[in-house]
């Protein structure tokens, strides 16, 4: 429902024409700007005719959510009349509404009537003009205001010439903006009865398009003078956590203006969209030129020249030449570029043409300064200074801000390019963590372990989810202040006798001043991966730090069925120096497959491995041996035979690159046993079909994959559904991979061959890990599917009269009907007889009489329900009779 409230709005000017019969509304659209709270201001703009007196100092709007009679929030007032040439003139109003909560909102306005003799709106001057843009307040994306369109919509055209338009949209918020064309609204709040685009008029060799990026408008060749007019939908879009929901839109109503002329329009020279860091200068040449070698006239309109805190400027050299230049800052930086529309319009004709060049800037923020990161036992400490953009927001909005930090091993040098923001992924950093509020500068960085360079780099968040460029990549290496595991190798395997050798290399660089001890080591451990908490150890006092008491053979656990997790403390007299990163050992896991083991190698440990050995058992020789190494945690062992159990182990080599530690480090896993089983389906055959009705056989034909994509197919599986909406189900197997055909028929199915088919691959049946039987199947074939060809036809004579010829009336032979429901009327519509039977069988007696009816003529309707693919699908028709032999009597 329209809910009207009307707003008075004083007109200022004085008006010089007095055509009383006339109407008057050209062009127009609605816009608003969020105030505060749910309180908007509105803005509508019409653009009418100069002569004609009609314009009224008030409007009737439709807020969209209050009844009509409603106390108004405040009384709108038009601003200063707007004059332009060709009898145009600009009328602005303003009104100011509170809404009640979050909501969708049609803010909307009819208004009688649109001016006379628009061509592609049918009768234009009794359509009624309304323009209509929509309004959502949504607490997930925050309250909006609407574009601003900064180019007027009344536009002049020559015939038979390319013309241009943009509505040079700018928005506030830097939501994205998508653009489309849409009817012209009239009556009732919809769209124009019998309303086409220009290019539809007289139709030809023409187009009429718009650019859902830009927003350009391009009509390529104009081929009727007149008035026209047009919608252009301007959405907008806002990226919420990854996700783009609309957040507003703005429907403008054009109008275009096509005249006779002797004039080709101006070209403006292709720019290239640019990226500025806030603070620094960009500036452009803009040039034109005219085939007419007319004198262009540059400008420039967009949000930059008018909207931003620091306002950009453009000058027109002359010689078809201007130059536009813009410092921005933190205050405009926004994650959406900003768009400046360049203008060039010939000068010294009657009708100027224009081009038109968009230019996109985007301007990303400063990285932060003077990052650091400071070692402190096994963890960093980060800092950095605050976002040079940090005065220029409120306090809600820095704590609306965040820093995110990301860390890689090793340097990449990174140097972004064209104001790459962020930290790009093919650099190797991923991100740590985050730290929210602008004005906190510091991050610990507990996941690192010694012996690696450690880099860092922060990228500041704005409030608005502007991403700012990353700071320079800073690094450090951990001090040897701790206790460093070396080696966790497996030495025995077994469920409760195993055995795990643990080594350690003392804090070298620890301040013996602070700790002057005895110096004693703590181990703990854990079965699995996890936080070792379980004492396992304690080590005799010690009074150097560098003493030889760093090794450990933990006895009697059980290393078959899992890994096992240490970490070691070193203690100060009764004071705790450092513990030990965590460090487990290998575990492997065998992942079998067709003729094949992949060896996974689970491991948590604080260096970093190079190299991985895989050794597996030689019955012939009564070892292992190395068959391979991987570089990654994993390895496939191919070739094998199947149900054939195999036994390896993994020796991994691994450094911290510092020369004060053992290098390499040699560490073995547990030795795992396992089968390859055959786990991997073959390949799908490719199914053809033929359907044959009169036979009411579909044949079935297959590929053999042996002979292209697989080796070990024994068999099929055939799945049938009667409906491409059924599921497949089985209907037979075979056994062999050369029984590649089957026939279907209508035999048990009520006659039908119709159905939808595919085909599975079996392969060979073989005892899985466990020892089950197992026989791996492809996937589906393509589905194919096939109809039946229903066939009814009945006779137009028969004679009831019991000589053993012709007596029935029945049909001849038919084909895939499921029933039928047959009626039988006398000449007067009187019923003598119905049936749902298929073969019918009438011996010619009337229902109710049960006497043999009349010689005559008889008409009949029949529906006919024949069985197809897609059901049961009714066919009616109707015909007549002609009964002989039947009753002697005249009448029927």
């Amino acid at each position: 429902m329209k809910f009207l409230t009307r707003i008075f709005l004083f007109l200022l000017g004085i008006f010089a024409f007095n055509e009383a019969s006339a109407t008057h509304n050209r062009a127009g659209e609605i816009t608003y700007e969020h105030v505060s709270g749910f309180t908007y201001e509105i803005t509508i703009t019409t653009y009418t005719k100069t002569s004609v007196i009609a314009d009224r100092p008030w409007l009737e709007i439709n807020w969209g959510d209050i009844p009509v009679g409603a106390e108004l929030d405040s009384l709108p007032r038009q601003l200063p009349i707007q004059f332009l040439q060709n009898d145009v003139q600009i009328n602005t109003y303003k009104g100011v509404h509170t809404y009640g909560g979050p909501g969708i909102y049609s803010i909307s306005v009819l208004d009688p009537n649109r001016n006379e003799n628009v061509l592609n709106i049918p009768g234009s001057v009794q359509v009624p003009f309304t323009i209509e843009s929509t309004l959502i307040i949504n607490p997930q994306t925050g309250h909006n205001s609407s574009v601003a369109l900064l180019n007027p919509a009344i536009e002049r055209a020559c015939l038979n010439k390319r013309w241009i338009h943009n509505p040079g949209a700018y928005d506030p918020d830097g939501d994205i903006l998508s653009y489309s064309l849409v009817p012209c609204l009239g009556q009732d709040y919809e769209p124009v009865f019998g309303f086409t685009y220009p290019d539809e008029v007289n139709p030809g060799n023409d187009s009429f398009t718009i650019d859902p990026n830009t927003g350009d408008v391009v009509w390529e060749f104009p081929l009727q003078i007149g008035e026209y007019n047009i919608g252009i939908l301007i959405e907008e879009w806002r990226l919420v956590n990854g996700v783009l929901i609309k957040v507003g839109d703005v429907v403008r109503d054009m109008q275009i203006t096509v005249e006779l002329c002797d004039n080709n329009p101006p070209e403006i020279e292709a720019l290239n969209d640019v990226c500025v860091e806030a603070g620094n200068v960009v500036s452009i040449d803009v040039n034109a030129s005219d085939p007419d070698n007319d004198p262009v006239l540059l400008s420039a309109v967009g949000g930059p020249m008018t909207e931003t805190v620091h306002v950009a400027s453009f000058s027109f050299n002359g010689n078809n030449n201007g130059t536009f230049t813009w410092l921005p800052r933190c205050e405009e930086v926004r994650p959406g570029p900003y768009q400046v529309l360049f203008r060039a319009e010939d000068t010294g004709n009657q009708v100027p043409l224009t081009d038109l060049e968009t230019w996109n800037i985007t301007v990303v923020g400063p990285p932060v300064e003077n990052p650091l990161a400071t070692p402190s036992g096994n963890s960093f400490e980060l800092s950095w200074d605050s976002t040079p953009c940090l005065d220029i927001f409120t306090q809600s909005e820095i704590n609306q801000g965040s820093y995110k930090i990301y860390r890689r091993v090793g340097e990449y040098g990174f140097e972004p390019e064209n104001c790459e923001i962020g930290v790009p992924e093919y650099t190797g950093y991923s991100l740590i963590g985050e730290v929210n509020g602008l004005n906190s500068t510091a991050f610990v960085d507990n996941e690192v372990f010694f012996g690696g360079q450690y880099c860092y780099m922060v990228v500041t968040c704005f409030p608005n989810g502007a991403i700012s460029l990353a700071s320079e990549e800073f690094c450090g290496f951990l001090n040897k202040e701790a206790p460093v595991i070396t080696n966790v190798s497996v030495e025995a395997t077994d469920l409760s006798n195993g055995e795990i050798y643990i080594a350690w290399s003392p804090p070298g660089e620890l301040d013996t001043e602070v700790f002057p001890g005895p110096y004693r080591y703590l181990i703990y451990h854990s079965e699995g991966f996890g936080n070792p908490q379980n004492l396992i150890l304690e080590t005799l006092p010690q009074l150097e730090v560098l003493n030889p008491d760093t090794i450990f053979t933990h006895l009697n656990i059980n290393t078959a069925s899992t890994a096992h997790a240490y970490r070691v403390e070193m203690w100060s007299d009764e004071e705790l120096v450092q513990s030990s990163s965590t460090a487990s050992s290998m575990f492997l896991e065998l992942i079998p497959d067709d003729n094949e083991l992949t060896i996974a190698i689970n491991l948590a440990v604080p260096w970093m491995n190079m190299q991985y050995d895989v050794f597996r058992f030689n019955n012939d020789l009564s070892d292992f041996e190395l068959i391979g190494n991987s570089t990654e945690p994993f390895y496939t062992d191919t070739g094998l035979v199947n149900n054939v159990v195999y036994c390896y182990y993994v020796q991994s080599t691994g450094t911290y690159g510092d020369p004060s530690i053992i290098d390499p480090l040699l560490n073995n896993s547990q030795e795992a046993c396992g089968k390859p089983i055959d786990l991997t389906p073959p390949c799908a055959p490719v199914l053809e079909i033929n359907a044959d009705c009169s036979a009411e056989t579909t044949e079935l034909t297959w590929n053999n994959p042996n002979n292209t994509c697989a080796d070990d197919v024994t068999g099929y599986n055939i799945y049938y559904a009667p409906t491409p909406e059924n599921e497949l189900e089985l209907l037979a197997s075979y056994f062999s991979p050369n029984d590649t055909s089957f026939t279907f028929n209508a035999e048990g199915l009520e006659g039908s061959i119709a159905g939808c088919f595919a085909i599975t691959a079996l392969d060979s049946l073989l005892p899985d890990i466990d020892g089950i039987l197992n026989q791996n199947e492809s996937a589906f074939s393509n589905v194919q599917c096939a109809d039946n060809c229903p066939f009814y036809v009945l006779p137009n004579v028969f004679t009831p009269n019991n000589d053993g010829q012709n007596d029935l009336f029945q049909p001849f032979p038919f084909k895939f009907v499921e029933s039928i429901d047959l009626k039988i009327f006398n000449r007067w519509g009187g019923l003598v007889f119905e049936t749902t039977d298929p073969e019918i069988l009438w011996d010619g007696k009337d229902n109710e009489s049960g006497e043999v009816v009349n010689d005559g003529v008889y008409y009949y309707t029949i529906k006919i329900n024949t069985i197809r693919l897609s059901g049961i699908e009714p066919e009616e028709t109707s015909g007549h009779i002609q009964v002989l032999g039947g009753s002697n009597q005249s009448t029927n």
